[in-house]
């Protein structure tokens, strides 16, 4: 029976063909196609392990290049700083040229170079304590040229609130007419100073000491004063319209023919303010005073006493 049934099966498959029995599997064909895919991928990190290199390459050449830009860089600031200084410590009347040169490039250095703006403020605050010493004369000396310019480039410097204190002790300042609307001096000790027929509106003068100080006849309308000292100082025929005067200590100071329409005398550490200090000048509905203090007649500041004290 078995026999019979191999018999059997040997003429089916006779009768189907050659082509009914599975061809045998090719094995080189299979090799040569896994070997394509390899290759294609070995390629493929090939390039991604290329351009990696290539860009890491690219960054440290360009991080080489900035540090050398830098670094000369710092060198040009150094070289400019350092000529600066010795125009400014050029001496002698023929040599102010020099010296006004040496102020404005360290206002531009200044300006450019965010660091270097202490060093600067330190450099411009010691000339100004050298050429403008402290002296007991009667009268208050005239600022000499180079003088005024440094106090006008430390009087506009770019952030006043983010550097040093400007530093003005032991010095005699005489600034008449000076000129710089929107100037900051804030927290300064100008006293025994002289800024008479100045021009110094929306100024920030905020803690400044002025005492004993002359504003005669000085603009300083929509200035900020608070906290201002203005012990014995002379604010005769100034404009101070609109003014920011809260928490100042007044003892002494003198407002004959002043200009405080619109002015803030008050705040809680106001003090030394009298009726009398106001006698001469000028208010108006918008002026603030303190508490027992009393607004002077309209026309007060019009009067013959009044115009002669200003003249």
């Amino acid at each position: 029976m078995e026999r019979l049934r191999r018999q059997l099966r040997s003429r089916a498959a006779r009768s189907r063909g050659p082509e009914w029995r599975e061809a045998p599997p090719d094995y080189r064909q299979r090799g040569t196609a896994i070997a394509g895919i390899l290759s294609v991928l070995f390629v493929g990190i090939g390039l991604i392990l290329t351009n990696d290199f290539n860009r890491d390459q690219l960054a440290q050449q360009q991080k080489a290049s900035q540090e050398q830009q830098d670094l000369a860089l710092k060198g040009q600031r150094a070289d400019r700083f350092v000529r600066a200084v010795d125009q400014l410590g050029q001496e002698g009347e023929d040599k102010l040229g020099v010296r006004l040169g040496g102020i404005y490039a360290l206002e531009a250095l200044m300006r450019e170079f965010q660091a270097d703006e202490n060093m600067v403020i330190e450099v411009l605050c010691a000339f100004v304590r050298s050429h403008a010493p402290w002296n007991d004369e009667p009268s208050i000396t005239p600022a000499t040229p180079d003088v005024r310019a440094a106090m006008t480039v430390l009087g506009r410097r770019p952030d006043p609130d983010a550097h040093i204190a400007l530093d003005f002790t032991n010095t005699t300042l005489g600034l008449k007419r000076f000129n710089l609307p929107g100037a900051s001096f804030r927290g300064v000790d100008l006293s025994v100073a002289t800024f008479s027929d100045g021009v110094l509106p929306r100024a920030d003068l905020r803690a400044t000491d002025f005492t004993n100080t002359y504003f005669t006849r000085a603009d300083l309308h929509g200035a900020n004063l608070e906290g201002a000292v203005l012990d014995g100082t002379r604010m005769r025929g100034t404009n101070l319209s609109g003014a920011n005067l809260r928490d100042v200590d007044f003892l002494g100071a003198d407002f004959t023919g002043a200009d405080l329409t619109g002015a803030d005398l008050t705040g809680p550490r106001a003090r030394n303010l009298t009726t009398a200090q106001l006698a001469c000048a000028k208010v108006d509905a918008a002026t603030r005073l303190p508490a027992g203090v009393a607004p002077p007649a309209s026309d007060a500041w019009q009067r013959k006493e009044c115009a002669l004290a200003v003249d």
